[in-house]
């Protein structure tokens, strides 16, 4: 029988002297728990990284508003909860992310908490008020918080990154804040000058990380892409392609021009992977469609008009990803004039076999 990992290490432990052992192969049966499965693992300390500007930040405000909302993140399963974060590098711009979240997924994120300044996760007197301002969270609420994130690292921390004594002194605070009340920690991080050798700083922050992902931006593209490089207790996890939109806030700056954020309004494709799989277009395709429907259809299905957001940009989401099915041979175009319209009928490829 599959048992969760806390109760099953529970049954499974002998206490000797002051210390407590597991023998043998106690445990083996236990399951990992996630808070996005297949990504973040329940009750762990991980770390997200890359250059400023990769949108890093982007990504685990994504993730955030998942796990707060009780919505799948990347058709992934999450474990609903409240989510603290800290954005120690600025309030306003992480409600503005939010917003734009909520609107591109049409929900409200009411259990996500921002905490505007830094908390100096190696000193007990801030280490205590956050634990004390969590549990004061949880009481008041009645909801149980099942994440906090550090952005940044930098700015949580004090001491010199570089030295594995003070990069030692902050993760044995964040494994003291984790234990107290019972969640996960994630730090927002940044790249070191040589981006391929992982995270700045001591390598104490890796050797002790229960994953790890970096983030990269493509400007030319415009796409940005999150590589899972260390998973301890699972298989890494697929890297995942993104594209963020900008979302129309509906608010005006002082010139009267709309404020915008951004936001995912279509599903990651999955790096190097040419069957689809994950394509919203074609799981519409086999799974609304019979295989097989007029362009209109198949955009207003998987690209409806949403407030907020441009329609100029939802079409061209729409005609992105049709592109990379017919590029891979998926898909086939019967068009029904000289240039694309909205009758022209696309079917499945698996289809036309079948034929």
């Amino acid at each position: 029988m599959i048992k969760p990992i806390k109760k099953a290490f529970e049954k499974a432990k002998e206490v000797f002297g002051s210390l407590i052992f597991s023998r043998g192969s106690n445990g083996f049966d236990n399951i990992q728990e996630w808070l996005i499965k297949g990504f973040v693992s329940k009750h762990s300390f991980g770390v997200v990284f890359g250059k400023s500007g990769s949108r890093k930040s982007f990504i685990t405000i994504d993730m955030s508003c998942a796990i707060a909302s009780g919505t799948p993140w990347q058709n992934q399963r999450t474990q609903s909860g409240a989510v603290v974060y800290i954005a120690a590098e600025g309030q306003v711009g992480m409600s503005r992310r939010v917003k734009a979240w909520e609107t591109a997924n049409g929900r409200t994120v009411d259990n996500l908490y921002i905490l505007g300044h830094s908390i100096m996760m190696s000193i007990p007197s801030a280490r205590n008020n956050l634990i004390n301002s969590i549990k004061e969270i949880e009481d008041k609420n009645k909801v149980k918080v099942e994440l906090v994130v550090l952005d940044t690292l930098a700015r949580n921390f004090d001491g010199d990154e570089n030295s594995s004594d003070a990069m030692g002194k902050f993760i044995h605070g964040c494994d003291l804040v984790k234990e107290e009340i019972k969640a996960s920690i994630l730090c927002v991080h940044h790249s070191g000058k040589d981006a391929s050798k992982g995270g700045r700083g001591s390598s104490a922050l890796n050797a002790a990380c229960d994953y790890e992902f970096q983030v990269t931006h493509d400007s030319k593209t415009g796409l940005t892409t999150l590589n899972n490089t260390k998973q301890k207790d699972a298989e890494e996890a697929v890297s995942l392609v993104f594209e963020f939109q900008p979302v129309d806030l509906g608010i005006k700056c002082e010139d009267g021009e709309p404020i915008t954020s951004l936001a995912l309004l279509t599903l990651a494709t999955t790096k190097n992977n040419n069957n689809g799989d994950n394509n919203p277009l074609l799981k519409a395709l086999r799974e609304v469609f019979g295989g097989s429907c007029t362009r209109e259809d198949l955009r207003m299905c998987c690209f409806p008009p949403k407030e907020g957001v441009a329609a100029n940009t939802t079409n061209q989401n729409f005609k992105r990803t049709l592109a990379v099915l017919v590029d891979n041979g998926l898909v086939s175009i019967e068009q029904k004039g000289k240039i694309a319209n909205s009758n022209d009928i696309i079917t499945l490829v698996e289809q036309l076999e079948l034929f």
